[in-house]
């Protein structure tokens, strides 16, 4: 069971200030540790040849070399190793800490690292996972409260969203955010599948109940581009508007979407481990953290072609807006 909570924030402007910010202005400054463990930190990457791996990695490693911390890498280059092969790496290294990015370096990693304490990046609703007690991370996603208050802030007469997800990798997120949106005065429809195949039918059925579709980061349900692209098709027949986590969604027509940085994901991770070297003490809530900058795209040509309202009062909390 997982037994770590995660900080929730209710006072909107905070929150928006919060996840806005990037750790690189909002951060005190560097200082220098008073007793670094020689054997440092090991980072086990999934596959490092997936740009928002290598960036993630990047940072962190710019991060820690400011505090002259020493990093060794293991990179899976997409592949599975054998258990006894990770462990021997780790035998060998005795990190004091381990970082892993990416769903298959966590889980694979988990399995052997048992006295050190393991921190993770980059996985789809890492509530899914098995979660210890010396277990630390930054969540791929960014608190489902946030995004929902700025939907509701922005598109004032859209109150109903349908959520699209597999029940493998996204059943214990959407109960959350199914709570969280009743507390702002939304409505949210979920359609759980368990394959691709089921994606068609379901979200027709989806389409004609809600006011928007909010697109969520789940590899069954974007499981390829053609099935992108079926979505955003089907959505634009009916003129139902997208709420999505990446910007590059845009390009496809997602009327608004609310981005975690990847950069900073990298200096935060940097952050959390700087704390776990110190041995400071972390309190339950912090272990997990979710990420602390996020860029926000409105498609002002999408509003107006749909005839949807917008509060024009709320247009100060968008980063960037397409014409």
């Amino acid at each position: 069971m997982n037994n770590i909570s995660y900080r929730r924030v209710i006072e909107v402007p905070t929150l928006i200030f919060l996840t806005l910010c990037s750790l690189s202005s909002c951060r005190q400054p560097p200082k220098v540790l008073p007793s670094v463990p020689a054997n440092g930190v090991l980072i086990i990457n999934t596959d490092k040849s997936v740009e928002k791996y290598a960036t993630i990695q990047r940072e962190f490693e710019a991060e820690l070399a400011e505090l002259n911390i020493k990093t060794t890498e293991i990179d899976f280059g997409g592949e599975t190793l054998n258990a006894d092969v990770i462990q021997k790496k780790v035998a060998s290294i005795q990190p004091y800490v381990v970082y892993t990015i990416g769903s298959k370096a966590y889980i694979q990693a988990s399995a052997v690292i048992k006295n050190q304490p393991l921190l993770f990046s980059s996985m789809i609703n890492w509530r899914r996972f098995s979660i210890g007690s010396n277990t630390y991370g930054i969540a791929l996603e960014l608190p489902a409260e946030m995004q929902l208050l700025m939907y509701s802030y922005l598109f004032p007469k859209i109150r109903t969203l349908g959520v699209l997800y597999s029940e493998s990798h996204n059943s214990q997120w959407f109960d959350i955010a199914g709570s969280q949106a009743k507390e702002v005065g939304l409505s949210l429809y979920g359609k759980a599948i368990k394959n691709a195949s089921e994606i068609s039918p379901v979200l027709n059925k989806l389409l004609s109940k809600v006011d928007a579709l909010w697109l969520i980061s789940d590899p069954i349900v974007l499981h390829d581009s053609s099935q992108v692209q079926q979505i955003f098709a089907e959505a634009a027949t009916r003129k139902k508007p997208i709420f999505a986590y990446n910007t590059l969604f845009s390009q496809h027509g997602a009327v608004l979407t609310i981005a975690a940085d990847i950069p900073t994901m990298g200096r935060q991770a940097a952050n959390l481990i700087q704390n776990i070297l110190e041995r400071q003490p972390i309190d339950n809530e912090d272990k997990v953290q979710f990420p602390a900058g996020s860029h926000v795209t409105l498609n002002l040509k999408k509003v107006h072609e749909y005839g949807i309202t917008i509060n024009h009062a709320a247009l100060s909390s968008v980063e960037k807006i397409v014409q």
